[in-house]
């Protein structure tokens, strides 16, 4: 084969891959990855920090894609019973993570911290933390069907108000022998109340005070709680 077709030949099949690639312009994005998006822990669980204090660490977590961080997630946090969260939802950034700071309640309590980001596999999360110490008043919710704080801990002398939240109907708040709640402030109610009702007792001594709804609840079941009286 002459040289002169050989060059020829070599042209044509040049000109057909530049057709072929189109014009040799940008390659394709590369496919997403594989997997779905999940949520998962990254930093921040099992805190503790005085009641009405922040957390000394912020709360994170990582979204993932496959093997990936995951960009542009919405996370929603909440933090229970009482507490701030700041800010409250925040978007997770090229590194897949989000974090928010958590103003502990001014209640010495366990403390749940849960962190939703919609559809994520893992979602909710649930971190925890100690409200360390104790208050000289707190309030309790009396809802359908449960208590609202259901455990935490007292200052001796201090003062609990049980008030029945709007739609609230037919409760007790109904002491567990032998340490019974004591009735220097109010008598506790001889039967079931509804909604708007609302009575404070003063707690005296140290010790545990259990209590239920005698109507929803048992002394540990149910519609029940602790209040631990400390020094």
């Amino acid at each position: 084969m002459s040289p002169i077709l050989v060059r020829s030949i070599l042209s044509a099949a040049v000109v057909v891959a530049g057709a072929c690639g189109g014009g040799g312009g940008t390659a394709p994005p590369p496919p997403p990855p594989p997997g779905g998006v999940a949520i998962a822990k990254l930093s921040g669980d099992a805190q503790a920090a005085p009641l009405g204090t922040a957390l000394p660490n912020p709360v994170r977590v990582i979204v993932t894609q496959g093997a990936n961080p995951h960009a542009g997630t919405t996370v929603s946090w909440s933090v229970a019973p009482g507490g701030l969260a700041n800010p409250t939802s925040s978007v997770t950034g090229a590194d897949g993570t989000a974090s928010t700071s958590i103003t502990l309640p001014n209640l010495g309590t366990a403390v749940t911290i849960t962190a939703s980001a919609g559809s994520a596999t893992g979602s909710p999360l649930v971190f925890t933390a100690d409200a360390t110490g104790a208050g000289t008043t707190a309030t309790v919710n009396v809802q359908n069907s449960f208590f609202s704080p259901d455990n935490f801990r007292l200052k001796q002398g201090g003062i609990v108000t049980f008030t029945w939240l709007p739609g609230a109907a037919g409760h007790t708040v109904t002491p567990v022998a032998p340490n019974t709640i004591p009735t220097s402030a109010n008598p506790p109610p001889p039967g079931t109340h509804d909604a708007p009702y609302t009575f404070d007792t003063v707690f005296p001594t140290v010790g545990v005070f259990k209590f239920h709804c005698s109507i929803h609840g048992a002394p540990d079941t149910g519609m029940h709680g602790t209040i631990t009286v400390i020094p």
